[in-house]
């Protein structure tokens, strides 16, 4: 059997607490509603189906699904371009890509060899390049940002190595 506690109980109890009696008798009436017999039944179903979408949502990230350079590619000729492909719909505005020596990766700067703003494929919204400045032969860290429709922010990195001439 459950202790009830009436409202000048519970009005007391708020006032020995210090909270604003309001606030405190909407507390006390949710928490009531809470532990009601009827409510955890009626509740149980959907709390279950949040529990298992939780995990999905967590997974809603962009992923990038290709990217030319490949990782880890070794290229006999600079790129003048970075292309990534996504498996989802990206935003037009606040995205990004660096290009730097693999040596900084490290560094807190970066000799950055991009030489534009990201550019979103305006037919393929999955799609983001970005022009650079000529590369000399050696091995490239390039760092993306990008955020999607859905309002999810996904990093990422790979590399690639510019191989001198023979």
């Amino acid at each position: 059997m459950r202790n009830y506690e009436g409202p000048v109980q519970a009005r007391n109890r708020c006032r020995l607490v210090g909270l604003e009696t309001r606030t405190c008798m909407t507390s006390i009436r949710m928490n009531q509603l809470i532990t009601s017999r009827a409510f955890s039944r009626a509740a149980l179903p959907s709390l279950l189906a949040l529990l298992v979408a939780l995990p999905l949502a967590a997974a809603a990230h962009a992923k990038l699904e290709r990217s030319s350079p490949k990782d880890k590619a070794r290229l006999t000729s600079a790129p003048k371009t970075i292309d990534l492909w996504f498996d989802e719909l990206l935003d037009e505005k606040f995205n990004s890509i660096q290009v730097f020596p693999s040596s900084e990766a490290a560094a807190k700067s970066h000799t950055n060899y991009v030489d534009a703003e990201p550019k979103l494929d305006p037919k393929e919204k999955t799609h983001l390049s970005v022009t650079l400045k000529p590369l000399p032969p050696g091995k490239y860290t390039v760092d993306w940002r990008v955020l999607s429709r859905d309002g999810h922010s996904a990093p990422g990195r790979f590399s690639f190595e510019v191989l001198p001439p023979k």
